[in-house]
This record gives C-alpha cells, structure tokens and sequence, in this order.
C-alpha cells in the first residue's frame, strides 16, 4: 500500500468540506486532479471511502476510521516538518495568517513588531479573508493561523486551539453630520436625517452577527430599509461617511490606523461584544513559531485603543443586551 501525504490532505480536505467543489478551492486544485487521486486512494484503501446521498458527500465505515487516522497522520507529519527545520539554517519559516483586512491592519504592525524580536527571519505571509474562508484554510492546512470573530462561526466547527486576542463592542456609525445623541424620538430629526437613520448596510458573513443586527435595528429603528449588503467594513463605512446610510459594525473596524478614524459618529449598542481570537491546529499552539506569533498577538492586542464611543442616544429602546439567546 502506497498512500501519499498529498492524498490525505485531498482526503482530509473534502471530508471537512463534505464537497470536492469546495475542497478544489480549498487547496487550489482542480477538481478532476483532486478526484481522480481520491480515486487512487481507494484504490490503495482496498475501500470506497466516500458516498453520494441526496447530492452530498458522506464518509463510508472505511471513510469514517481513515479521517480518524489522517488526522493524526497530518498532524505528526506536519509537526515533524516545523521540527525539521529548526535545525536548518538555510531554511526560511513561513508563517501563514488569514484575518479581515480590518483587523489586520490594526493589529498585525504591533504582532509583528514583537514576533520578530524573538524571530527576526520568519516571513508572514497575510491573506486577508472572511472569517468562514479562513476556517477552510485552516482545514486544508493552507494557513497556520486565523484571527476571527468567535460568533462568526458555528461552534461546531471550531475544533482548533483557540485564544482571545482582543474584544470590541458592536457600534452604530452615522455620519458626522447626524447628530443623534440629544434626540428623545427619531421624529425629532428632519425628514433627510431620518431617511439616513433608516438606511441600513448588512453584512454577508456570520448568520449569528446578522441575526444579532436584523434583530437591534428592528427593536430600535422603525421602518427600515436595507440601503446595501457588503462584505467589507470598509466599503459600508465609505457609505455613512457619504451620508446614505447607517451600519453597525465592531468599534475597532472605524480605525483606520495608527490613531486615525473615519469620519463618523459612532453611538454604543446594546448588542454582545465582539470577541476577535486566535484559531490554529492543536498540534501547533505550542510549537514555534506559532506559539510566539499567537503570544505576540495577544500582546498587540491588549495595546489596541477604541475610537471615541458616544453613549446610546434616548431615541433607541434600551432592552437586554442581544445575544444568541435572546434571538
């Protein structure tokens, strides 16, 4: 028998994404490749290992006791590799690191700055993603380690070694020139005010974030209308400062860097924080690099300051804080 390591990450990769389409993308294979070397793999297995119910892809028995065995297959031959290296002076170690491009521009100069004291040779390779491609890269083993949101994601799919690295609260950004923080009802603002305040941009990723905004804006503001839906902090936070709309988004995303902000007003919520933290595979949270680049996280993040936060205006309803539970 003659499996490959580059079988079991194709096998590994599709059982996690329960698709080869998705799988393909994952690891940046073609599909008909990807296929044929899971083909391969039964092959040398002796057994089918994969079934197709209702258009979706299933493990068989065999299946089921290989995707026990390969994880621990990649996880010692992986660990092996970082292991390897350390007694190489030749090589260069890669670090790879998948974020929102609004965290990463706010946390990764300071993680850096105290990763390369310890590391001054490793590279940090950046791939700035939503929250849900970052955990298939993880899956695939594409990247080392994932800063998202903790609510982003289904719990049960987190089966990595998490850390907190910074927590923001949930705002609601107006443009400068709406002023709200005095207003007793939305009827006390001028029809243009109002129509802004009614205009909402949502969010594309994160059911539980979105569920979370649908559910403040319906308890606070009456007759919404959704203006635009986006995956991108900054493009929703380009739109209040051009005065269309409103959108609540973590506090830390209206930072631009280094000390500098977009030129909004932003109003607390009474909707759960944000917990930003740390995902990496269990075999690599307390190897170096990694374990380092984590710490240095967790460094950088406790020296992150918020942008001015104003206190909830009295035309919102002051309810309970908004969590799962409460949806």
């Amino acid at each position: 028998m003659s499996m490959t390591i580059h079988q079991m990450r194709i096998f590994w990769a599709v059982s996690q994404a329960k698709s080869y389409t998705k799988a393909s993308k994952m690891l940046g294979l073609a599909q008909p490749s990807l296929s044929q070397q899971i083909s391969k793999l039964e092959d040398e297995a002796g057994s089918k290992l994969f079934n197709r119910i209702g258009g979706k892809i299933q493990l068989t028995d065999a299946g089921q006791f290989l995707y026990k065995k390969a994880e621990l297959i990649l996880a010692n031959f992986e660990e092996t590799e970082v292991g390897l290296k350390e007694f190489s002076d030749k090589t260069r170690g890669i670090i790879k690191v998948g974020m929102l491009s609004s965290v990463a521009r706010n946390i990764l100069p300071s993680t850096v700055k105290i990763f390369s004291e310890f590391f001054p040779n490793i590279e940090i390779n950046v791939l700035e993603v939503a929250p849900a491609e970052a955990i298939d890269l993880l899956y695939a083993r594409q990247l080392n380690i994932a800063v998202v949101a903790a609510d982003s994601i289904a719990a049960a799919n987190l089966s990595f070694m998490e850390n907190e690295v910074f927590t923001d609260p949930y705002v609601l950004a107006v443009p400068k020139s709406l002023d709200i923080s005095n207003k007793k009802s939305i009827k006390d603002l001028g029809l243009k005010q109002q129509n802004i305040l009614k205009s909402t941009i949502l969010f594309e990723f994160g059911s539980q974030h979105k569920k979370r905004i649908d559910a403040w804006f319906k308890k606070n503001i009456i007759d919404v209308k959704v203006l635009a839906y986006t995956r991108s902090y900054e493009v929703a936070l380009s739109m209040v400062e051009a005065e269309l709309g409103v959108v609540v988004l973590p506090a830390l995303t209206a930072v631009v860097g280094s000390g500098r902000s977009y030129n909004v007003n932003l109003y607390q919520t009474n909707i759960l924080k944000r917990r930003l933290v740390a995902l990496t595979p269990n075999q690599f949270s307390k190897l170096e690099p990694s374990k380092t680049f984590i710490d240095s996280l967790i460094k950088a993040g406790k020296k992150l300051s918020l942008p001015k936060i104003i206190g909830t205006p009295d035309l919102f309803n002051h309810g309970i804080e908004l969590n799962e539970k409460n949806l």
